[in-house]
């Protein structure tokens, strides 16, 4: 007899159907912002030396304005204080009052760079960029030319409430136990005397209206010479997200920048905006117009020997002869000690490359427009010292 047939297999168990996925809740609509209104920029105080002092809170970048693609902000429009693409000679060109002052502040404290440096009457300031090489340059300043100098290292160990000047050593090199990239510590170098005591070679400071004044008790024997290297702003920026980002600093804080791209940095409110441009005429916040850009240039053309850290070599042999530094220290351990130090240049450029007309440079450049044109305008400036190296 035949088998009986198998039974028939049963049907598979059905497939759960997930449920629809809720909506996102709608974020309240942006308030309306009246075109005539004045912007609203928001700047972090910034410390060159430490961000530990001023820490950071992270912001939304959602709520940051796009940059257009015509120039200046979507949501604020600054084209009005956009500088321009032409610019008269800066020194011939009339500010208003106001900066007017800020320009002859400056002028008493420092002497124009056309005057040649003398040892007896003059102290070579440098005005320092931040990420633009100027570790390096001072380390070699000290530990490879063998210059004397004022930063913030003679100041440690105790030092920084001394009530007279002295030179101390640290890792063998020299330093006056003054601390001058502070404000605070610019007057507490002054009421020392430092420009007029002749035991400091070399200044180092990002703050020249601050500076300025080490030079109003000496009965005006002494003045400053500015000398200082620049670095492509784009650059510089990206420079200073990947230190923030890369580097440790025990502060909670600042553990915003190391889930952060780039690109959001760019367009936070905290990535920096026309810093040389703002240093340069003491305007800190506010919005900055054509003729802060204009008082920059003047600074620049008249009291600050320029070096560019893509001539980082050329710009060197340039201080040195402009400041008589060639004669200065052992000549072989100078050539050692130049190639050792150089290696640790900045690497961010080759690891983080930013190529023109990307996303990020665009927005960089929006936030730098200033900056820019003081760069370019720079670039000129180091092509009229060409005598020097």
């Amino acid at each position: 007899s035949s088998l009986p047939s198998p039974p028939p297999p049963s049907p598979p168990p059905p497939v759960p159907v997930p449920p629809p996925p809720t909506p996102p809740p709608q974020e309240p609509s942006p308030p309306e912002i009246d075109p005539n209104e004045p912007p609203v920029v928001q700047h972090p105080k910034y410390d060159p030396y430490n961000w530990n002092e001023n820490a950071p809170k992270y912001n939304n970048i959602n709520n940051y304005p796009e940059a257009s693609e015509e120039g200046g902000w979507e949501l604020h429009p600054q084209k009005n204080n956009m500088p321009s693409t032409l610019m008269d000679d800066p020194s011939k060109v009339t500010l208003p009052p106001e900066l007017e002052a800020r320009y002859t502040q400056l002028s008493i404290g420092f002497t124009d760079i056309e005057k040649p440096f003398d040892k007896s009457k003059n102290l070579a300031i440098f005005w320092h960029i931040p990420k633009c090489g100027g570790g390096i340059l001072d380390q070699l300043l000290s530990n490879c030319i063998g210059l004397v100098e004022a930063n913030k290292v003679g100041s440690r160990e105790g030092h920084q409430n001394d009530e007279t000047l002295t030179v101390v050593t640290h890792d063998g090199s020299q330093y006056v136990n003054v601390d001058t990239t502070t404000p605070n510590g610019i007057e507490h170098a002054k009421e020392l005397h430092l420009a007029s005591s002749g035991l400091a070679d070399v200044a180092l400071t990002s703050y020249l209206y601050d500076a300025a004044s080490l030079f109003t008790n000496n009965g005006n024997t002494v003045r400053g010479k500015c000398f200082t290297m620049l670095r492509h702003p784009i650059k510089r920026a990206v420079s200073i997200f990947y230190y923030l980002k890369e580097t440790e600093f025990g502060d909670a804080n600042l553990s915003i920048f190391k889930d952060m791209s780039l690109e959001e940095y760019a367009r936070s409110q905290w990535c920096e905006e026309n810093w040389m441009v703002r240093f340069l005429t003491n305007e800190m916040k506010g919005a900055l117009t054509e003729d802060h850009l204009t008082l920059a240039m003047r600074v620049l053309q008249n009291k600050c020997f320029v070096g560019l850290l893509e001539e980082f070599d050329a710009s060197l042999l340039r201080y040195e002869m402009y400041f008589n530094w060639g004669k200065v220290g052992d000549k072989a351990k100078r050539t050692e000690c130049t190639k050792m130090m150089e290696q640790q240049s900045d690497t961010s450029d080759t690891l983080h490359p930013v190529e023109e007309g990307d996303e990020v440079w665009s927005l960089l450049e929006q936030k730098n427009l200033f900056d820019m044109k003081l760069y370019e305008f720079a670039l000129d400036l180091y092509e009229e010292f060409s005598g020097y190296g």
